[in-house]
Order: C-alpha cells, then structure tokens, then sequence
C-alpha cells in the first residue's frame, strides 16, 4: 500500500519583550561555558565572537572557562570559538530572543597539531553527534528543530521520523510516534537520559514498546541530543535497533525566568532560576497537564467518547561547584489514563461493543542523581544512580442488562516493574590522539505481573501470567578511540551483556573508522554486534486454568542479536549544504520464533508485549536480514530558510521456524521526506518572525497478514491466512 501525505504547519513565534525589560531593548545577553569536549576542564581564554553584528560582538573565557556577550541583537546568530591548540568551533543558528537569556555549554576537541594557533573553519557540522566515540549512523539534532520540523511537535520520536532510515508504524499516520529504523520493530529502540537507560518515556505506550501517543519531554528541558539508527559505540547496550542519548538542560543559574504555554498537547508551567547567592547552582523545572483534560473537566469533551487525561513533571537541579564534583538531580514522570464508561441503558446500546468499557491507567517515572569527578586535567568519573517505575494496568468490563447493569469484570492486568540503575564510567585522555572509556551498568528489576481472562460471568478465570521476584542485569563495556592522523580516526571497543533471569550472557566487539579525503569529504565504516534482552513478561508467561499450572516455556530463552555493517560517504558542499549516504547490512540470529513446525510467528514482527504473548512457547531458532542505503541532503537553516530531503530503499526479511524467508512486518521497502521551511520577519520593529514549515512523505507501507475469517469463526479466535 502507498501512503502520500502532505503536512504543512505554520507556526507563529511572536518575540515579546521580558517583564524586565523595557520594550524598545530589543537586545538580550549570551553567556555560557567551555570545556575540553574530553577532559571537562574549563579552558581558560578562548576567544568568542558572534555574528552578525557591527561591530563584531565578543568575549574570552575566565578562569572556570566561562564568557559573557551582553546587548546581543535578537535573531539567529552564530557563535564562533578559538583556541591555541584547539580545532575551532562554529555553532550556527543560535536563536536570541528578548524573553531569554541564551545560555550555552560548549566542548572543543584538541587539535592534534599545536604548534599555532589554527585558523577558524567555515563549515558548522551542525548534525556531528556530541560523542566523540561515535562514527557511523549517529547525528545531533537541537530542541529547535524538534519545534520547527512540520509535525515533530517537540517530540524527538517523531522528529526522528524525518532522518534517513526512519519510518513510522503508521505509514504517514501521525497518531503515535513509534519508529521503523532500519526495518527493525520499535521495541528495539533504547532510550537514554543523562547517561542511563529509563523507560519508555511516552504517554500512552504499549507495554515493551518504545513509542506512544504524546512524548513526556517537555522541550523546556532537553538540550543538544544524539539519534543512532544502528552501529552503535561499545557503551551502548541492550538494544538492536535505534538509541535516543538525551540530555537536559541547565536552568539559568544568575536570574529566575518563567513561561506558561497553553497548546494542544497541553499547559505546561516552567521555572528556572539560580539556587543560592553563589555557587553557580540552578533549577529548572516543568509541569505539564493535558489540555483536553482540564476541558473535560469544565464540562466540555472535544475528544468524543474515549476520554484520555494525562500529565508530566520534568526537572534539572544543577550543583557544579561542591568540594566532592559536580552533581545533578533530574527527574521525568507522567501518568495517563484513558477510559470508556458504559452508558447504564441498552436502549442506547447500537451495537454490542456499546455494553463494553474499560480504564486504562500508565505511571511512569525516573529519578536520577548525576555525578562528575574531575580526577586530573585528563580524566574524570561520571556516576549516575537511577531509579525508574513503570507501571500499567487495565480492565475491560461489561454491563450485564438482565441482571440490573451489573459490571463484571472480563480482562485484567497489572504490570508493575521497578528498576534501580547505577552506571559509572571512567574516562582518560592519554594525549591529543587516544581517549580511553570503561565503566559497567547494574541494573536490578522488581517486578510484579499479573494478566487474567475471565468467563462465565466472572466465576471461572485463566492466568496466563502470574509472577512476583527480582532479577539483576549486568552490562559492562571498554573502548578506546585513536586519531592516527588529523584526517584519520578509529574507535574500538567490546561490551557484555549478562541477565541473570536468564542467565544468559553475551560479548559484542565493536569497531569503526572514518577518513577525511579532503576538508569537506569523507568515508566511514563501522562494525559490531549488539543484543537485547525481551521484558521480563515475555519470560515469565504462564497458563493457569482449573488450579492447573504450566511451567513459563520461554524462562531460558537467549537474547536477539544482531550483526551490524554500515559504510558511508560525506560530502560538505558548502558551509550550510551536505550530503550523507551510508549502506548497511543487518544480519539477526538468535530470534525467537514460535515453536510449532509450520509457524511463522516471529518475535521480529511484534510491537509490543500483546504480541510477545500471542507467540506462545518460542525458541531461539529464527534468523532476519535488512540491507538498504540511506540518503540525505541538507541544508542548514540559514538566509532564513532550510530543507531536508531523506530517501531510504531497504529490504526487511526474516525466516520462521518453517525455515522460510518472508517480509517482515516493517519492511515498507522505501521511504522518501522532504521538509522545507522558511521564516519571515515581521512587525514594525523587525522583531516577530512568521515561521511556514511543510512536509511530504512516500512510504511503502507496512506488511499484514490477512485474516482468515472461516477459520476465525471455527476457532472463536482470530486465526491468520499464512498461505
């Protein structure tokens, strides 16, 4: 099936003077910090300039590695920096605003030639990823552009349905913001933030996916970010298919600023601010309810009958200067509900599905404590402590008429799984040309599940899931990176994966290299092998019935793994105009599959727990295979507009326990985006902006497999046409 669909969303940006500023000062202060993108330390007087401005605007950097640029005209800017010994640095396209201070952290990288000082580029590399250990399939992206995307609507999920190997479970559908990446399930996707691993970070999201209906990030956190679409460096583990590498923002640390925004998506509160007269400490925090519920509740309900509420809080509280590091405490949590109530009257039931209800509830949340060790002024210790919830509960019910609308109980579930993460990571730079990580993750499972059908009016149940008990997963991982040139870098690395529900462990070796050909091309390659271990349920399932227990059939089953291959070929046209392919090869093992002769249930093909489940007793006996190319052509905002125009042609195939191979599910074969945008200066002052962003997107279309409805009917269940 094809999809085409057009989405074209205009925003209006309307740049209002702050409370405490008059409104003829249409200028606003940039201020930030810069460190040895490796060592952390402060480096102490760079130069900093911004442009455009007459005359040229800047700063050096003090003793903690800090500058100030006050009276700083609004509009997009770019910020430049130098520094003996240091490969320049251009960040283009800084937004100035009169209601916000710009407040930015920046990293230098050492050059690997000293010997003067080296002259500033002309080229923003604006989609380098911020880690230096990553080489193939990765890229940055920044808080504006999840906003100025058509469609993103500050979502990094569906920001990244625009890049190049992406694709949605929707087609073009814009309803949820699961991501295809490379023709793998969504439940491959990691999700990371401040360093460690949370969980699904999205309102309405299906148990063991990774997507949902409505991100709970708030944009009024997130800074800078990385996106992986495979390849991956050695500290990223328990994933086979994309990586989200999130971090948050520091609040403005010398004076207190607040927003209040009501949108669609919701009304959202905002404050920020220094902790402390001295210190340099700040908070930021946000909180976020649903829109439609606070309608709901004066009476109005735009949403029809099925009522969704929801809500999310978001916080930073930054500590930079104590006798023992630097430390952070952050913090992301929502709730969700969605209900359909009964209405007590079968003269108003239309259909039969009209008798049946149900009330669906989600809480989710982190809390983490974020450590920094400035060892020497070569290495450093990050520490990150975590504790996560991730709870989700339903009951589908109906209303028996002929015994006074009484409301029996038909499905139910509770899921409820906690995890405390504690993650440490070592860092050395032996010298401007190798840089050497280690640092292990343990993470320690609670979990209490439990998932019952129930018949004859309630009096008779099956359990198909039951467990209570604690499980440990141990990750750890080395690599090291080496500039054998200034054109020529290679990183290798291992990581291991060992879970103890399981017992099962695993060794994945990476490597990958990149060679610039010139100053504005350059080839790469990079190899590894990843893993992911399922939810526990998947491990846990069991059948009760008539006080007759079966044992959990997939209590030993081995992670999937997945071979990664990727090469790619950069050319830089100019300052704000690039080219990007890369090929990749995926080979999957180890897969799942249902162990029935003839099936072709495979775990590759599953969204979510619900589909774990309908496979049954599994063993590792499948195999899957994508390979594609991936093009990009990019021009960076600048002279006040931008395009993107990704394209993607892939195969996505996966053989069954009947040992043939099939399409998978998510092998839409191609995909094609193209956005455009383009802003307007408006008002008598020159100080509003009209923003028109539009998108246009080709997608093959997702992979079904017909029901067979005779066979349906015969089985009183749903049986699929596999011929």
């Amino acid at each position: 099936m094809k999809t085409i669909s057009v989405l074209v969303q205009i925003i209006f940006l309307a740049f209002l003077a702050s409370s405490t500023t008059a409104q003829s000062n249409h200028t606003q202060t940039v201020r930030g910090q810069i460190v040895d993108g490796e060592t952390l330390m402060p480096l102490i007087g760079a130069n900093v300039t911004i442009e455009p401005s007459e005359p040229v605007q800047g700063a050096s950097t003090d003793a903690d590695g800090s500058f100030q640029i006050e009276s700083v005209g609004i509009g997009r800017k770019t910020l430049t920096v130098s520094y003996l010994g240091y490969e320049p640095l251009v960040v283009a396209n800084i937004l100035i605003t009169t209601g916000k201070e710009v407040v930015l952290q920046l990293e230098m990288q050492e050059a690997l030639v000293s010997m003067e000082e080296i002259v500033v580029k002309a080229f923003d590399e604006k989609s380098t990823p911020l880690n230096e250990m990553a080489i193939a399939s990765a890229r940055s992206f920044s808080v504006e552009e999840t906003g100025r995307y058509a469609s993103s609507l500050f979502d990094p999920a569906r920001m990244a349905q625009n890049f190049a190997g992406v694709s949605t479970t929707g087609g073009s559908s814009d309803l949820f913001n699961e991501i295809i990446v490379r023709g793998n399930s969504p439940r491959g996707v990691l999700w990371k933030l401040e360093g460690i691993e949370i969980p699904n970070p999205n309102h309405f999201g299906a148990l063991g996916n990774s997507g949902g209906g409505i991100s709970m990030l708030s944009s009024s956190l997130l800074a800078s970010s990385d996106f992986y679409s495979g390849a991956f460096p050695a500290e990223f583990g328990n994933a086979t298919s994309g990586a989200f590498d999130l971090n948050l923002r520091k609040g403005n640390n010398q004076k207190r600023e607040h927003s209040f925004m009501v949108g669609i998506l919701g009304t959202e509160v905002a404050s920020e601010g220094p902790i402390g007269p001295k210190g340099g400490a700040s908070y930021l925090i946000n909180f976020r309810y649903s829109t439609l519920g606070i309608l709901q509740k004066i009476g109005l309900n735009p949403a029809g009958d099925v009522l969704p509420e929801y809500g999310d809080l978001s916080f930073n509280f930054y500590f930079p200067k104590t006798k023992i590091g630097q430390f952070n405490i952050f913090g992301l949590g929502g709730k969700n509900r969605a209900y359909f109530d009964v209405i007590a009257d079968s003269t108003q039931w239309k259909f039969n599905d009209d008798m049946y209800g149900f009330n669906e509830r989600q809480t989710v949340g982190t809390l983490g404590l974020s450590h920094k060790l400035l060892l020497n002024d070569r290495s450093y210790l990050h520490t990150v402590m975590a504790a996560s919830t991730d709870q989700a509960n339903s009951d589908e019910y109906y209303l028996n008429a002929q015994n006074n609308y009484q409301s029996i109980i038909d499905f139910e579930t509770n899921f409820n799984n906690k995890i405390y993460r504690l993650s440490s990571t070592y860092h050395q730079k032996i010298n401007a040309k190798n840089t050497f990580e280690i640092g292990g993750i343990i993470s320690q499972h609670d979990f209490d599940f439990y998932a019952r059908n129930y018949f004859d009016e309630g009096q008779q149940t099956e359990t198909f899931l039951q467990d209570t008990g604690a499980s440990t997963q141990f990750q750890a991982f080395v690599q090291w990176r080496h500039r054998v040139t200034e054109d020529w870098t290679i990183t290798a690395g291992v990581h291991n994966n060992y879970f103890g529900l399981t017992k099962n462990f695993s060794i994945e070796p990476r490597v990958a290299s990149k060679w610039n050909l010139n100053s504005r091309k350059s080839i790469h390659l990079a190899l590894g092998i990843h893993s992911k271990a399922e939810h526990p349920v998947f491990y846990l399932t069991e059948t009760t019935a008539d006080d007759v227990m079966r044992s959990n059939p997939n209590a030993n089953l081995d992670y999937i793994k997945s071979f990664h291959a990727v090469s790619g070929y950069d050319h830089q046209f100019s300052k704000d105009f690039r080219l990007k392919t890369e090929v990749y090869f995926q080979y999957l093992y180890d897969v799942p599959v249902e162990d029935r002769v003839n099936s072709r249930a495979s775990m590759i093909n599953t969204l979510d727990i619900w589909d774990v489940l309908d496979a049954g007793k599994a063993v590792n006996e499948g195999n899957g295979r994508n390979v594609g190319i991936d093009i990009t052509l990019e021009k960076n905002f600048s002279k006040s507009y931008y395009f993107l125009v990704t394209g993607s042609i892939f195969d996505s195939k996966f053989r069954a326990k009947d040992g043939n191979w099939y399409n998978t599910r998510f092998n839409s074969q191609y995909q094609t985006n193209i956005l455009a945008g383009k802003e307007y200066v408006a008002g008598k002052k020159k100080n509003r902006i009209i923003g028109l962003n539009g998108k246009f997107v080709l997608n093959g279309g997702n992979r079904i497999t017909p029901i067979n409805v005779e066979a349906s009917r015969a089985e009183s269940k749903t049986v699929y046409d596999n011929d």
